[in-house]
Order: C-alpha cells, then structure tokens, then sequence
C-alpha cells in the first residue's frame, strides 16, 4: 500500500476561518518588521471558528424543557464580544413563553429589529403552564413610546389600537403574544399551548394572520411566509377559527390537539367548504389528537391539502369511526390516496356487539403508503375466522407495517395470519422490511407463542419487532406512538430568565446588555 502524504490542503479553512485568516497574514507580516521576541500564545475559545464553537454549544446543559440553553447561552454571549456576536442568534432563535416576560420580549424585538429576525420558533403558554404567578412587567413612559413608535413603524390597520392595548395595565396574554408575531418575519415554527387563552371570543393570533394573507394593505409587516409547522392545543377553538392557517401557503405541518367540530347546524358542513375548499393549501403533514369531528369536517379539512404525505389520528369518536375497519377514515383520505406516504391511526378497542358487517379494503388503492401504523382489525377480515388474511387489504409500497393487537378486541386470536404472512408478503407487498407488533393483551391471556412468528420471519428479510406489555406498556399504546417531543416534563429550574434591559440601542455592544 502506497505511503499517503496528507497536507493542510486537505483540510481547506471553514467560512470563518478566511477573515482570520487574512487577518494573521497582516499580523505576520508586521511582525516580521519588529525585532522577534519569544511569547508564549494559548489558544483560547475565542480563537476557535464559529462552526466548531456552535457544534460544542450542543452539548452544553440546558433546562430539560426541550434542552432550553438561556441559561448557559446568555453567560456566553457576556464573556466576550466574540461569543456574544456567535450565540446572540442562537439566543433569540426560540421564544418561550414560560421562561421569558411577553412585554420586555416585544419591547427588546422592537429596538433591535435584528434580533426579532433571529427568532424561528415561538411558543405560546396560556393556562396552568403560562407561568401566571410571574409578576407581569409594568411599563414606564419611555417602554410605551418604543412600543408605539415600533407599531407605528410596521403601519399596518389599526396599528394605533394594537399599541394602546399592548401597554393597557391589564393586557391580555393573547395581545402580546400576537404582537411578537407582528416582529418575528422569519418565524419558521409557531406552538401554542391554548386553555383559558383569551377574554377575547377567540384568538387573536389567527386573525393576525388572515389579515395578513388576504393581500390587503398590511403595511411594512410581514406577511408569514416563512411559517412552515403550527402546532395548536386547541380547547377552545373550532377548524373556523384555523382557517386563516390552512390558506397560508407556506404551512407544510399542522398539529391540532382537543379541537372540537360539532356543531349541529346544518349549514355548518357547506360553510366549511366554501372557506376551506379543496387542495387550497400545501400542507404536507397532518396530525389530529384528541379531536371530536364530525365526518364532514374530517374530510373537508383532509381535502384541503394538495398533497398530503402524513397523516396520524388518535381518536375515538364513533362519527368518525364507526366500525373497526377504518372505512370511513379511508373514505376521508381518499382524495390524498396518490401522495399519502405515511397512515397512523388510533382508536379504542372494537365494539364486539357491533351487528354492523365489516368493511374492509380500500388501503391497497394507496400506491404511495409506504409506513402504516394501525390495529389489526383495520387490515384484516376478522370474521372471515380462520380463512382471514392480511394481504389483500395493504398498499403495494408498504416498507413498515406497525399493527396493535388489542386487549379486548379478539385480536390476538389472529395472530397466526401473520404468521402466514412471512411465506406469502414477497408477492403482495415485496418492499416490507419491518414488522412491528404492539400487543396490549397480558401474557397470561394470550394463547399464542409469539415464537411462531419469530422462526417464520427469521427465514425473510422482514425485521420483526414483538412488544408485550412488559416492555411496551405505554399508556397502552405501545412503543409506536407517537409521543410530542415537547413533553410537560419540566425541570425544578424553571425560573424566567431576564435577557431583557432597559437598552434600547441597536448596537451590538448595548446589545449584549440585553441579557443579564
């Protein structure tokens, strides 16, 4: 083997590196006019370049609450002016709600205008999470002027309104929140936890929002293009309070928790149409938790997106889904059946005295499914009894098959269909190459040695992944669920952290004032 010589041509400086590196060209040359004198030089973290300086930001300790760094970012950026210029960004990029004061948010975005540009995630808390025991900022003359001078910059409608009632005593949590939007163009991500959120009919938020979307006079204010994923705790909200974010056509992610529609009048259903119609947005990924919905707005809703990859449900409400089968739910998504990538679907067991006939198939007319997460009833004809099969009703893509053997729903008792599936999949499904079964039934209920179904799969190329209560207990859902990345876990040290001063300086150097 030939000897290789590696060089420092090999390893070319990071963007951040060349001005540096010019910069000590001219410092040697210069130094080569004076007489040499022997200095000893440590390196220190200043002298690192900004990619390596952020990469180890990402193994510094945060607050737990989805590894929040304020903490340990504001102590950086006071060190030196250099990580003060590398983590200002990173300082700003997320607003929380919970750990920082709205008012002082506002009034800091609003003197530095480069610092609202940094933010690309906000969340919103209202209810027990809003940190309600914090003692609400009381703004002094000076505060209110750069509020009204801000909204005054941005001359959108009723910019004058907006100002009063940011620097009313008793503002609402929604208003400010909502003027932070009104400051953060490249807001990218947007979360709002709901409850008692507003005094107000509904939020402001989505208003906001419709307002700037519908192409009217909106001003020097952005118009959201930059908004991408909205997750919303819905409790209090209907899909017409959301459609202002369903139009915006940069959404590619909508997560909707307790949203309720079920309403009973009867010109509801049309309504919804004609404010929501078909393929009027770009949304790509679609979750539902918790939701009551009639049919008609579970599939007006659906129908809106162009094309739709991902689409995850966890419900249980028997107008949605009235038998086992999933029919109805198919039915809805029939309009996305071309683009649907990946299917995850949850609701409560069978109802055994159900004397309506199953209905089943349809899933093997989606020829873009590729991941499929569902009870088994969903894609077996459980009473064809030992005749069922499986095959017949998956998509033809199908790469990952999770399906929940439920407790109390018989389920288990079909056990050996999958069995025979791993001598039959190669002809219906030959791109299968994950098996995954969740099964809620207590061992010493369940009269199947899941053995079987290991020796079978042993001889394929499918992995085969078997959960039993033991080891996927999870609220009964098994290890397939998907569980929110933002937890309501949070740690003991949770206390606001003030980034915010009296500094109203556009200036980097007053800038680092801005976190004490």
């Amino acid at each position: 083997m030939p000897n290789t010589t590696i060089t420092s041509d090999d390893f070319p400086p990071l963007p951040s590196q060349a001005h540096q590196k010019r910069l000590s060209r001219n410092q040697t040359l210069a130094a080569q006019k004076r007489p040499s004198q022997l200095t000893a030089h440590y390196a220190t973290l200043g002298d690192l370049p900004d990619e390596l300086i952020l990469a180890i930001l990402n193994y510094l300790p945060g607050i737990d609450m989805q590894d929040f760094q304020l903490h340990t970012l504001s102590s950086l950026s006071l060190s030196t002016r250099n990580l003060h210029r590398v983590v200002s960004d990173k300082i700003y990029s997320t607003y929380d709600s919970y750990f920082c004061e709205p008012y002082l948010f506002l009034r800091t975005l609003i003197s530095n205008p480069h610092l609202g540009e940094s933010v690309r995630h906000a969340k919103f808390r209202y209810g027990d999470d809003a940190h309600l025991e914090r003692k609400r900022y009381l703004p002094t003359a000076r505060d209110k002027k750069i509020i009204k001078e801000g909204m005054k910059a941005l001359d959108f409608p009723d910019w004058k309104g907006w100002a009063t009632r940011c620097n009313s005593a008793d503002v609402e949590l929604d208003i400010l929140h909502t003027a932070v939007l009104l400051h953060t163009p490249n807001l990218m991500t947007l979360d709002v936890e709901d409850g008692l959120i507003s005094a107000y009919s509904r939020a402001k938020w989505p208003e906001l929002i419709k307002k700037a979307t519908t192409g009217e006079h909106f001003g020097h204010a952005h118009r959201f293009s930059a908004l991408k994923s909205v997750r919303v705790d819905a409790q209090n909200m209907v899909i017409h309070h959301l459609v202002p974010i369903l139009r915006l056509q940069s959404l590619k992610k909508l997560e909707l928790r307790e949203l309720s529609e079920i309403e009973l009048d009867m010109r509801a259903p049309a309504e919804l149409r004609r404010v929501l119609p078909q393929r009027c947005n770009n949304l790509e990924e679609l979750v539902l938790e918790e939701c009551s919905l009639r049919y008609d707005a579970l599939e007006t809703l659906i129908g809106s997106a162009r094309s739709l990859k991902s689409f995850r449900f966890d419900a249980n409400q028997e107008s949605v889904l009235l038998d086992g089968s999933g029919v109805m739910l198919q039915n809805a998504l029939w309009s996305q059946k071309d683009c649907l990538e990946s299917l995850d679907v949850y609701h409560d067991p069978w109802h055994k005295d159900d004397e309506d006939p199953l209905h089943h198939g349809g899933l093997e007319q989606f020829p873009a499914l590729k991941e499929l997460k569902c009870p088994l009833r969903m894609v077996v004809d459980v009473r064809s009894g030992a005749s069922a099969t499986v095959l017949e009703f998956l998509p033809p893509a199908l790469e990952t098959l999770c399906l929940t053997i439920r407790w109390g729903a018989d389920e288990e008792l079909f056990l050996p269909v999958l069995e025979r599936m791993a001598s039959e999949y190669s002809t219906t499904v030959p791109q299968l190459k994950r098996l995954q079964l969740n099964i809620q039934v207590p061992a010493e209920e369940l009269d199947f040695d899941c053995e079987r179904l290991a020796k079978a799969y042993s001889m394929t190329s499918v992995e085969l992944i078997v959960n039993l209560p033991s080891d996927s207990d999870d609220e009964e859902w098994g290890d397939w669920r998907t569980v929110s990345s933002d937890s309501d876990d949070s740690s003991d040290d949770s206390d606001e952290v003030n980034l915010y001063s009296d500094s109203d300086s556009t200036s980097d150097s007053d800038s680092e004032e801005e976190t004490e």
